[in-house]
């Protein structure tokens, strides 16, 4: 008996440490850590400013960038939507604010939410990049599990979490052709997994009150208040070169690859300057991309501008929230290095535009063409 009871105990002990390991939550909903197989990636050289990273645990909330796993209790319509809050770069105090609520908005007409913990300061560019990246890749490699449509999945940045969102939506790659070789300008440094294969291209993007730009000077003018100062410092420093500018700037990284976008501003925003969200779209429109504004007259930096409800209307009228017939692939045999959809570059079923395939080739989406 003695026995039994102490290996009860020590099962009840195995079980805590697996929970405080494996289990942890947020505001009661599970977490999912995006580097599970390893610690978060850095650039190399490692900054002097950036937190050592060569002993904190895989599972510290605050180094490893994770994902709160909101679920519709209802019928799932297959959407799903990664909701990025802000903070400037410097925080995420917003979480419970923009997130948090737009989490169980968008629960409530069946649309599985998965909120985005990103590093922020003392990380800068591009550890933003990467793990918004990485979120989307996550999300997409594991949709059957959620009953998520892989040609279905978004996202929905506030703020400087707009500039996350938008930084998805601008920069991207269809997936590396294996475990163990970049192919792309957006890749970290070590190791890579299955989930590296999938592409990271968000299927459609919202954006209330975002940053987007980080020029300095409004096009034309001496008008310093272009870029969001705080957050510009956090994500690119001080002295900058012109290309990194240029590359940060989502206004300056639109193609016609470019997923649809959603844009919420108000006319009183006294934090982020409206032109970076006019420029934007004025930048999706030149090139003939589907982009809905919001504008709130009156409205400021807050989540009181956010048009949730509209977002909902715009979602359903792009086909999102109902899920589309999926037509049969046609082209013949692929191989290696080859357009997996015909000559047109049409998605896959991964939401992929890569002429790198990878396994077979289940399902495409027509009339989407390459530049």
């Amino acid at each position: 008996m003695k026995s039994f009871n102490f290996r009860a105990i020590l099962f009840l002990l195995v079980l805590g440490m697996l929970h405080a390991s494996f289990g942890q939550t947020s505001g009661g909903k599970p977490i999912k850590f995006l580097w599970t197989s390893r610690h978060s990636p850095v650039v190399y050289p490692k900054p002097s400013n950036l937190a050592d990273t060569s002993t904190y645990s895989k599972t510290d909330t605050t180094r490893n960038s994770w994902l709160a796993e909101y679920v519709p209790s209802g019928t799932k319509n297959g959407a799903a939507v990664i909701a990025i809050p802000g903070g400037g770069y410097s925080t995420l105090s917003p979480w419970s604010s923009e997130a948090v609520p737009a989490a169980t908005n968008l629960n409530s007409y069946g649309v599985t939410v998965f909120i985005l913990h990103y590093r922020i300061t003392p990380y800068g560019y591009p550890h933003q990049m990467w793990d918004v990246q990485r979120a989307v890749r996550w999300v997409r490699a594991n949709a059957a599990a959620y009953g998520i449509d892989p040609n279905r999945i978004g996202v929905l940045g506030y703020s400087a979490g707009g500039h996350v969102a938008s930084t998805a939506a601008t920069h991207f790659d269809s997936g590396l052709v294996d475990s163990n070789a970049a192919n792309g300008a957006y890749w970290f440094p070590g190791s890579k997994d299955s989930i590296d294969r999938v592409s990271s291209r968000p299927n459609f993007q919202g954006l209330m009150y975002p940053m987007i730009t980080m020029v300095q000077y409004v096009p034309g003018t001496t008008n310093t208040a272009y870029a969001y100062a705080p957050g510009r410092t956090i994500y690119i420093g001080n002295n900058p070169s012109q290309s990194l500018v240029d590359f940060t700037s989502n206004e300056k990284q639109v193609t016609l690859q470019t997923p649809p976008a959603f844009l919420n501003w108000g006319t009183a925003d006294n934090t982020v300057n409206p032109l970076n969200s006019t420029a934007y779209r004025d930048t999706l429109m030149s090139k003939g991309l589907k982009v809905k504004t919001v504008i709130v007259q009156g409205g400021g930096h807050s989540p009181s501008t956010a048009r949730l409800d509209t977002l909902r209307t715009w979602l359903n009228a792009e086909g999102f929230l109902t899920p589309t017939a999926i037509l049969p692939h046609h082209a013949k045999s692929l191989k290696a290095g080859t357009l997996f959809a015909g000559e047109n570059g049409d998605l896959d079923a991964l939401g992929r535009f890569s002429n790198l395939p990878y396994g077979p080739i289940l399902q495409v989406v027509p009339g989407v063409k390459k530049p």
